[in-house]
């Protein structure tokens, strides 16, 4: 490994083309030196454009790729245990984008699968490293809302044409909770910086989807806090949240995508505040902070494996089913 860790980028996804790899261009520790498709063309293409050195046919023959120190995984949903397992397995860090996976067994297989191997697995959150979020745990930790006790969370957007989205492929594990619900789940345990003890939940499944387009829930969390959260497909209310307390509250009203633009953090508690974050790229700090944990040989916080989100995931979903209160673990 040289001055920078060398990324091979597992698909030619959206979100790859668009964020990831314009990110590790402007990363201070990234860069991107291959990436695969199964369609060697796409690929081809993709590199061609956005001036990566090799593009490779397959995602196999970017695993053997010796000059590549780690990947960048945003297949589906339904892929990340295998392709995490088998990068990790020919010596490959591995970014994978959120959620890792829909249930706990799954996410624990994947990050074994990482430990044995010695390589690091994380959890696309790329919102965790921007500096509002750190702002707002320096808020809590000053006790500006007297203690916080209740989270709202809620990540919305409109699909105007579900039909052949892979969000709504059930086969490939989509639905809104995982899409964009998995950030409230994510949220309101790094707020509380604790674990959920239960869920209950509720979902809207449309027949001719057979995943949720509309998802809600209430998470409990020791001492007596309480998240409540939303997410869906069916609304276009955007990405927030709002921490509150005995002494107001904390209001984030571009939680999770707030772009490069200045982004402000609105506090109701003292009489009223509002300050405003720097714009910054959050792809390229995560990308950043990804290198500097394989530097440490651990992750560093905020950083995670996604294994306790995914649980919190399995426990909504089973709630939302069965109909009843669900213990996490």
């Amino acid at each position: 490994m040289g001055d920078r860790l060398r990324f091979g980028v597992l698909s030619t996804a959206r979100i790859g083309l668009t964020q990831f790899i314009p990110a590790a261009k402007v990363s201070d520790l990234g860069e991107v030196v291959a990436i695969a498709s199964r369609d060697g063309s796409r690929a081809a293409d993709a590199a061609q454009r956005l001036g990566i050195p090799r593009s490779h046919a397959s995602y196999e023959a970017l695993l053997a790729d010796s000059e590549v120190d780690a990947v960048y995984i945003s297949l589906p949903n339904s892929l990340h245990r295998e392709w995490t397992i088998r990068a990790a397995q020919a010596g490959k860090h591995v970014l994978c984008e959120k959620p890792v996976a829909q249930r706990a067994a799954v996410a624990e297989e994947m990050a074994d699968a990482c430990r044995r191997a010695g390589v690091l697995l994380m959890e696309a959150f790329m919102y965790r490293h921007h500096p509002q979020q750190q702002r707002v745990q320096a808020l809590l930790a000053d006790g500006v809302v007297g203690g916080s006790k209740l989270i709202r969370a809620s990540f919305c957007f409109f699909m105007r044409s579900p039909d052949g989205n892979i969000r709504v492929n059930r086969d490939l594990e989509g639905g809104a909770l995982m899409d964009v619900g998995c950030y409230t789940v994510n949220v309101a345990r790094f707020l509380f910086q604790a674990e959920p003890v239960e869920v209950t939940a509720f979902q809207h499944v449309p027949a001719q989807y057979g995943v949720d387009m509309t998802f809600a829930a209430l998470l409990r969390f020791p001492g007596d806090r309480l998240a409540v959260i939303d997410s869906s497909f069916e609304v276009g209310s955007g990405g927030k949240y709002e921490v509150s307390g005995p002494n107001g509250s904390i209001r984030v009203d571009r939680a999770f995508t707030p772009g490069d633009t200045d982004v402000t953090v609105r506090v109701t508690a003292g009489g009223g505040q509002e300050e405003v974050i720097a714009g910054t790229n959050q792809y390229a700090r995560e990308i950043d902070h990804f290198v500097r944990s394989v530097r440490a040989g651990h992750l560093l916080a905020p950083a995670e494996d996604g294994v306790a989100n995914t649980r919190v995931i399995e426990a909504l979903y089973r709630s939302a089913r069965e109909g009843r209160a669900v213990a996490v673990g």
